[in-house]
């Protein structure tokens, strides 16, 4: 193996050394004096660049000739560079894709690519043989998803707007109501206009409302102000984020008065930030402010009132507001008017396992997970598949001390919203002195459970219209009772689905493991997948993950609505993006042998 590592490496410098013989052959006829050193050819350009824009004779000739000799320099590297890391490409991806792929990296673009400098050396007649080094490929391969910035998926408020100086209600102008609940009520809104004076806003005693758009057209009001009922907290904004900073969990700001007291602030500290995510709501920034006057509030929300407005309410007068991304739909009223093709339905449970995933991992469990919790953005069409998002983390468990582990000391202690689907560890927990309740599982359980919805099923764990009871209770149901999914559903998915909702949590999937499986049934190679087929190898495992590399960094940016100039829509290169920013060798070969060993 190492005298194969030696050949390798002397081939490639033998390779590569003939593009730089060329350059600097070239290099050395225009350069005055012809004084370079091929065996310390950085230095030497640097050193002559100097030397002539130091000397009496220097010319602005002479300059451009040399800048554009190091020019050609720093193209023949890239040249190199693309050369090298396309040779690692499989032969399934075409001559216009690797055209495309040099094209972005030499003329512009390539900072993403750079990233993955040494993947080129990972082959399998490479010079990286040890586990830990081929783990390191994967690493190059996060590092350079992670630096693709993704046109969005449809009109959004400038974010910068939220990091420069406190907000307040005063700093938008409010739509019409878009949702309410048992504790919140939610409103569409947009920024106000920079032309708009603070004495116009602050003299604006009544929103006016905005006609609502039709469903799948853009919004003049892009954004989404969720106002929560504050019926015990008092008027402060201490008490208020200490009693709700569950809901505070996704924002990116957070604004406090500065007579935030240090008690309030050490709560605050033991909280989990939650890093963005595209399958977690866009959540801007959470600030405190006295419950306005809104149309129709008297008739929609009377009793969350305070007394100044409505007499017989029983809010108070201060409460929390959440600027988030406003969304389209959320999942439950989406497979009620339209419902989900299969393969949509498996692209919107990879991207809620990815989601649950992403929090899981930050030491969130969001324990009320429903299809009335999670968000669609459909503005690319309603042939493709929406975007999805969690939301509504009223219920979460988000400690940093506890992580997903929570002491069960008394039976009033909160376990989560929706009785209905919480796993089954979590509603059998029996409270003690040292008990306590795992949630590293309980999330993929409830999306297990929501994957049927997905499908075109009723959630076999909701009461029924006609009957009033559910077909099975979560506390003891039998694993051979869960009902069959549809026959269009592959069955590779329909063995994930039931993995999703084993009882006992040692045997239950991670929501690792089940989303990598999906992703690997969704984009990799079909031999793979097949009973009879074989375990790949190491390398095929890294060549297919820098061809998706690849595709994403080359195809998936800036794609118009529908996805058109690319080969997939942008939700699905955000969903193959999703899973290359957290890849890791181990888990895509934990994930492949979960396959196989069910197929045996």
């Amino acid at each position: 193996m190492f005298e194969m590592s030696i050949r390798a490496l002397v081939s490639r410098l033998a390779q590569n050394g003939q593009v730089f013989v060329r350059g600097f052959k070239h290099f050395n006829e225009l350069l005055p004096n012809n004084k370079v050193v091929l065996c310390k050819p950085k230095l030497n350009i640097l050193h002559q660049e100097t030397r002539v824009g130091r000397s009496s004779y220097a010319t602005p000739t002479r300059v451009s000739t040399v800048q554009s000799v190091a020019s050609q320099f720093q193209l023949h590297a890239r040249r190199i560079f693309v050369d090298n890391v396309l040779r690692r490409v499989t032969n399934s991806l075409t001559a216009d894709l690797r055209k495309r792929t040099a094209k972005r990296i030499l003329f512009g673009d390539s900072a993403p690519f750079f990233a993955l400098v040494g993947v080129s050396l990972a082959s399998g007649t490479g010079i990286l043989t040890k586990d830990e080094e081929l783990e390191g490929i994967c690493w190059e391969i996060r590092e350079a998803v992670a630096k693709i910035q993704w046109s969005t998926l449809s009109a959004t408020e400038d974010e910068t707007f939220y990091e420069d100086v406190p907000v307040g209600l005063n700093a938008f102008e409010w739509g019409s109501v878009i949702a309410k609940g048992c504790n919140a009520v939610v409103y569409s809104a947009r920024k106000r206009r920079e032309s708009e004076s603070t004495m116009e806003a602050a003299a604006e005693a009544q929103p006016a409302p905005a006609r609502e758009e039709s469903h799948g057209e853009p919004s003049q009001h892009p954004l989404a102000i969720k106002m929560m009922f504050n019926y015990d907290a008092e008027s402060n904004a201490g008490a208020i984020l200490r009693a709700m900073y569950r809901e505070t969990v996704p924002a990116r700001v957070q604004f406090v008065d500065e007579e935030f007291s240090s008690m309030e602030s050490r709560l605050a500290g033991s909280k989990v930030a939650l890093p963005p995510h595209p399958n977690v709501v866009k959540m801007y920034c959470v600030f405190t402010d006295r419950v306005p006057s809104l149309p129709d509030s008297l008739s929609l929300y009377p009793h969350a009132l305070p007394a100044r407005i409505n007499p017989e309410g029983f809010g108070r007068n201060m409460s929390l507001f959440l600027v988030m991304k406003r969304y389209d739909c959320s999942l439950k009223q989406y497979l009620h008017d339209q419902g989900a093709a299969p393969r949509t339905a498996v692209l919107l449970l990879a991207q809620l396992l990815e989601g649950v995933l992403h929090i899981n991992m930050h030491g969130v469990a969001h324990r009320d997970l429903k299809s009335d919790n999670i968000l669609l953005d459909v503005s690319e069409g309603d042939d493709v598949c929406p975007l999805l998002t969690i939301t509504d983390f009223g219920c979460s468990l988000a400690n940093k001390d506890h992580g997903l582990v929570m002491p069960y000391h008394s039976p009033d202690m909160d376990r989560g919203g929706n009785t209905a689907l919480m796993a089954p560890e979590v509603v059998c927990a029996t409270p003690g002195a040292f008990k306590s309740i795992n949630y590293s599982k309980a999330d993929v359980w409830a999306a297990g459970a929501i994957a049927y919805e997905m499908f075109g099923m009723m959630n076999p764990f909701y009461a029924s219209r006609d009957t009033g009871k559910p077909q099975l209770y979560n506390y003891r149901y039998r694993e051979d009772e869960l009902p069959q999914v549809p026959d269009s559903v592959p069955p590779l998915v329909a063995s994930v689905v039931m993995g999703l909702l084993k009882r006992n949590p040692s045997q239950r999937l991670s929501a690792e493991m089940a989303a990598t499986i999906l992703q690997l049934h969704l984009w990799g190679p079909s031999s793979w997948l097949r009973s009879s087929g074989r375990m790949p190898a190491t390398n095929e495992i890294l060549q297919w993950l820098l061809c998706l590399t690849t595709k994403v960094l080359c195809e998936g940016r800036g794609l118009p609505p529908g996805g058109g100039g690319g080969r997939r829509t942008l939700p699905e290169y955000q969903l193959i993006a999703t899973f290359l920013s957290r890849v890791s060798l181990r888990s895509v070969k934990q994930a492949l042998k979960w396959i196989h060993l069910l197929a045996l």
